[in-house]
């Protein structure tokens, strides 16, 4: 798996590309994480086009993002789901879980447009 950062209007955009298959590979992009809450960033946004292959290890990878960016009360909005990890996320219960934006400007304007 790879990994780029940009940052839109106060919000940090992690795309996410390849295959996420163990935790060893979400090493830097979790440190990348938590610079930016050391550097009080609050809102983050997965893309998630690239991703190419959907298990466990990327729905545990997004739940623990959450919740690490949670409680630094932040907040996190996934788009460019596919179609695999929706399925994913209904099968688990975990839809209400996540904010989810069709389109990286929809991610936007759902941070936007927060309490926070």
């Amino acid at each position: 798996m790879q990994y780029s950062v940009q940052k839109i209007d106060k919000a940090v955009i992690i795309m996410l590309e390849g295959k996420l298959l163990n935790e060893q590979q979400t090493a830097g992009v979790r440190n990348r994480i938590i610079t930016e809450l050391l550097d009080q960033q609050k809102k983050f946004i997965f893309d998630l086009k690239g991703i190419e292959f959907v298990n466990s290890t990327c729905l545990n990878f997004l739940v623990s993002a959450k919740n690490k960016i949670s409680e630094h009360s932040g907040e996190v909005v996934l788009c460019n789901v596919s179609e695999q990890l929706k399925k994913l996320l209904s099968m688990t219960r975990l839809e209400s879980f996540f904010n989810v934006a069709n389109r990286t400007a929809d991610a936007i304007l759902i941070l936007n447009y927060s309490p926070r």
